[in-house]
């Protein structure tokens, strides 16, 4: 049973919000899955669902590729839900039976064709290590482009994100017509090397780089930035022009409209940073953490994977929520009913959103090998 009252109604939300909610009822018929959770938030339920409606209606990722992609995460993140949602796409997309197979039972992908084998191993290599062996890499960037890399690690990104949210808030799927049994979660790596000296492709800085009709998105991109710089995962969203504005569009809410203050967020932020090992999105916000008035104490533990026993009961519980969902994909019921008690349903919400959107910059950064400017802060690794 969901652990919150899911919106499914018009009458759940306010009246300033029923147009919002016809919109997305409008899209399926009906609202349902991770949208009766994060409908809580109105203000970021648009946004966010519009990742979603460019990946499905105008990704140039084929459905074979993308269903696959969406089922090797549901499995690595443990979500029952996504996996009976997709299964069935993925088998009408031409994924074959046998890989279905494999993918369940995170079995060898020796029996794939190579193209199924590079999707597999690109999705569990990344949410398995945070990184992507450059064999791997390379097969797929050879076979297709950068906008097609750039937009399967956003599918991957994306339903990591989602699996977060159902897990947390125990939603189940309504019709499972296909169990995702309980297997051994991987172990994590003992080491995680350090970024490749140069990105895997081309890093876009200037706004000639992108055809005229985008470039419109490379001035949303520099906007209001000193210097008009494109920095972190925008040089290669970019390469999908449409898709990079709307991540931004919900990176701007959660990190200047978010119901999730300055101090909360950002310390959310370092915690996702350090369990997806990624020291360009450290290096951005532990300093703006301290800034927003997260202890030094805090953010030391969350950098050397320490302990969070003596920190007090606000950064306690946002670490801890951090590291249970993106370690077990689950979060204890203890912790998951302080934090509604003690911020509101709607603030839960945002945090877990936040914890997710980080997750896909994380995963972009790290598959496409982006270090930190020299003189960052460093994240210790391995």
């Amino acid at each position: 049973m969901a652990r919150v009252k899911l919106i499914v109604h018009k009458e759940d939300v306010a009246p300033e919000h029923h147009a919002l909610f016809d919109a997305l009822a409008a899209l399926r018929g009906r609202i349902s899955g991770p949208s009766t959770v994060v409908l809580h938030s109105p203000a970021l339920a648009g946004p966010w669902n519009e990742i979603s409606e460019y990946l499905h209606r105008d990704s140039v990722v084929e459905p074979q590729h993308a269903e696959l992609a969406v089922c090797a995460t549901a499995r690595e993140r443990d979500c029952g839900y996504v996996w009976n949602a997709h299964v069935p796409l993925a088998r009408k997309a031409g994924v074959s039976a046998s890989t279905i197979d494999a993918v369940r039972a995170r079995g060898p992908v020796s029996g794939m064709s190579d193209a199924e084998r590079a999707v597999v191993l690109y999705a569990r290599q990344l949410l398995q290590a945070n990184r992507v062996d450059s064999d791997v890499f390379d097969r797929l960037l050879k076979d297709h482009d950068p906008r097609w890399m750039v937009e399967l690690t956003a599918w991957i990104g994306r339903y990591a994100a989602l699996s977060g949210i159902l897990n947390a808030f125990e939603l189940t799927h309504p019709n499972p017509v296909d169990a995702l049994p309980a297997l051994p979660r991987p172990a994590a790596p003992a080491k995680v090397r350090p970024p490749l000296a140069a990105p895997r492709v081309t890093y876009i800085t200037r706004r000639d780089q992108i055809p005229a009709e985008h470039q419109p998105a490379y001035d949303a991109v520099t906007e209001g930035r000193r210097g008009g710089v494109v920095v972190g995962p925008f040089g290669l969203l970019l390469y999908s022009p449409v898709l990079c504005v709307r991540h931004l569009a919900v990176g701007n809410y959660l990190r200047f409209a978010s119901r999730v203050k300055a101090d909360a967020g950002e310390l959310a932020i370092c915690a996702t940073a350090r369990e997806k090992d990624c020291p360009y999105v450290w290096a951005a916000h532990a300093r703006a953490a301290r800034k927003a008035g997260v202890s030094d104490a805090a953010v030391a533990a969350v950098r050397d994977h320490g302990t969070v026993a003596s920190l007090a009961a606000g950064e306690r519980d946002i670490v801890d929520y951090v590291r249970q969902l993106l370690r077990t994909c689950a979060a204890e019921p203890a912790l998951f009913d302080r934090l509604r008690e003690r911020h509101g349903v709607s603030w839960l919400v945002e945090l877990t959103c936040l914890i997710g959107h980080y997750g896909i910059v994380s995963g972009i950064l790290n598959a496409f090998e982006i270090a930190p400017p020299p003189g960052a802060e460093p994240l210790p690794l391995g």
